[in-house]
C-alpha cells in the first residue's frame, strides 16, 4: 500500500562512474525536437532542439557536431526571437533540415531509429522516453526506406 503513495522521482547520473548530477520529483524534463517550414517555403524545414542543459550536454559541442555528422547549418539562439522566452542559461538549438529522426538516434544513442550513417558511434545516451518530436502544422512525417 505504501509504495502505491510514493511520488515519481527521477535521477540523471554521468556514466561511467555513477555520479549523480541530479535528483528530483515528478518526471524528468523532456528534451524537444520540433520540426517546421521555413519561412516563405514549403519544401525546406528547420528542426529546434530544447531542454539539453538539463542533462549536461553542452549546446555549442553539440551544435558542432551535429553539423558535421549531417553536414547541416547549424545556430545556437539564447534570446529566440517570435518565440517562448527561455530561462536564464538556457539554450535553442536550430538545425536546417528535417532532422527529427538523425537527433533522436544521435540523442539516444540508437542507430536503428535512423538509416543516417552519421548517428553511429554517439556519446549521448538519453533514455527514449524523455525525447518528444513535434511536427508543426503541415510538417510530413519521414518516410521509412
Amino acid at each position: 500500500k505504501w509504495l502505491e503513495r510514493m511520488e515519481v522521482g527521477h535521477a540523471v547520473v554521468e556514466m561511467p562512474g555513477s555520479t549523480i548530477l541530479h535528483l528530483g520529483r515528478g518526471e524528468p524534463k523532456p528534451v524537444d525536437i520540433e520540426v517546421e517550414f521555413r519561412q516563405g517555403n514549403k519544401k525546406k524545414f528547420l528542426t529546434r532542439l530544447r531542454g539539453i542543459e538539463e542533462y549536461r550536454i553542452d549546446a555549442e559541442a553539440l551544435s558542432n557536431d551535429v553539423s558535421h555528422r549531417f553536414a547541416c547549418s547549424s545556430s545556437v539562439e539564447t534570446n529566440p526571437v517570435g518565440r517562448p522566452a527561455l530561462k536564464k542559461g538556457r539554450a535553442e538549438l536550430v538545425f536546417q533540415g528535417h532532422l527529427s529522426e538523425e537527433l533522436t538516434a544521435l540523442l539516444t544513442g540508437d542507430d536503428n531509429l535512423s538509416t543516417h550513417g552519421g548517428a553511429k558511434g554517439a556519446e549521448y545516451n538519453l533514455p527514449k522516453s524523455i525525447v518528444k518530436v513535434t511536427l508543426r502544422k503541415g510538417v510530413p512525417a519521414r518516410k521509412r526506406r
